[in-house]
């Protein structure tokens, strides 16, 4: 169909983007205190700039706003305690290369710009390069999220032909508790393995840490590791204990933990010339909003056109390997399935934050921070999650 030679328009469309995505990050150094120097080192890498901020609007909890992550395999080689997605065997009914490239050509038309590819583990698709090769073809910037342990160099130099992002979990310096989390013994020397691979390719390298009770005091090192090589960015989860995680609920983070998270990041910000930005936790910006003793409405209306919070009912798509389609990859529930429907149908429903349960917790909806922020959705609608507000300093079940 003529619609599906679509591609997608470059970094440079339409220029008034590009205005607000400076504004943006100049907001994010200032809220955040970022080091001038540093934020200026990260700033003048052209290259991982544009394709970190592929097609933002807003800077939100998981990252930019929009975009696409598909899990496209349940297989992986190792054994997460904390995976949300079960990863182990192959699926039943994932979908096919043919479908594979179906849904890039209907996201591209959607005007999305940010495709990832995840899973489990994404390297164990036989298919994998020939879909970033086509994802590639339609302008995308592409990203894939592994743990690293199967990037030989033949494979990095595959990633940098295709100049592919490369989003690999690292859970500790220590290997003993990197390969306890990761369920497979080894595991952290093939990861930094992995690591030194795209590092030799000089590849846009972004770390993924989830922060547990387990690993929390190993966090910082991981930064500090990846300042030394180069990381462009990271994310550090704030562990949501689904799938496999649900049998190590004492893992989560309590109150305490998670201020003393929030602390860590904005701190640590300062320091380094990688941006850090926190998963499920979008109450990150009302809380470093807070801890700068922000409380003017009008200035926090102007941010939020800038810094979105939670992602869920803004712009991500995360499909499942059956073809499901979640407003984010900790809640599950299905807004629809694009092997039987438009994704622009789909992406309506996801825009109007209809997830068919669940409502706010008591303090969001009046909370002068609410336009930044937003509340963790999936903590407010799964039943036995905590909903823990830094802000306020209470904490409430959710409501399913």
């Amino acid at each position: 169909m003529e619609k599906f030679r679509v591609r997608v328009k470059p970094f440079y469309n339409p220029p008034h983007l590009m205005v607000k995505q400076a504004v943006t990050i100049m907001l994010y150094a200032w809220l955040t205190g970022w080091n001038k120097r540093a934020f200026l080192r990260w700033a003048m890498q052209l290259q991982n700039l544009l394709h970190a901020g592929a097609g933002a609007e807003q800077i939100c909890c998981f990252g930019v706003n929009p975009h696409v992550v598909w899990e496209m395999t349940g297989e992986c080689n190792l054994k997460c305690v904390h995976c949300h997605a079960f990863g182990g065997e192959a699926t039943y009914k994932e979908l096919t290369t043919e479908e594979g490239k179906a849904l890039i050509d209907q996201i591209a038309t959607l005007g999305i710009r940010t495709f990832v590819f995840t899973g489990g583990e994404p390297l164990l698709r036989k298919d994998l390069f020939e879909l970033i090769a086509y994802a590639r073809s339609k302008r995308f910037t592409v990203f894939i999220a592994t743990n690293g342990t199967l990037i030989t160099k033949e494979v990095a130099k595959l990633l940098r032909r295709y100049k592919v992002g490369v989003v690999i979990g690292l859970d500790g310096m220590n290997p003993e508790i990197h390969d306890s989390i990761r369920g497979v013994e080894g595991a952290y020397d093939a990861a930094i393995t992995g690591i030194e691979n795209c590092v030799a390719e000089n590849l846009y390298l972004h770390l993924n840490i989830v922060a547990t009770k387990r690993n929390f005091d190993e966090i910082e090192r991981i930064i500090d590791y990846g300042s030394e090589i180069g990381v462009y960015s990271y994310f550090i989860y704030n562990f949501v204990p689904l799938g496999r995680g649900e049998e190590i609920q004492d893992y989560a983070l309590g109150r305490e933990d998670f201020k003393a998270l929030l602390d860590l990041i904005l701190n640590k910000q300062r320091e380094v010339r990688a941006i850090i930005i926190p998963v499920a936790a979008p109450e990150y910006w009302a809380y470093a909003l807070q801890r700068r003793g922000i409380h003017n409405r009008r200035l926090i209306q102007f941010l939020g056109r800038f810094v979105g919070g939670c992602l869920a009912d803004k712009g991500m798509m995360y499909v499942k390997p059956n073809g499901d389609v979640w407003a984010c990859p900790f809640i599950p529930i299905r807004m629809g399935n694009v092997r039987e429907e438009g994704l622009d149908k789909v992406r309506e429903r996801l825009r109007e934050g209809k997830f068919e349960h669940g409502e706010s917790v008591s303090w969001c909806d009046n909370c002068e921070y609410q336009r930044v922020c937003g509340g963790c959705k999936t903590r407010m609608m799964i039943d036995n999650l905590t909903y823990i507000c830094p802000v306020h300093d209470i904490s409430e079940r959710g409501t399913v």
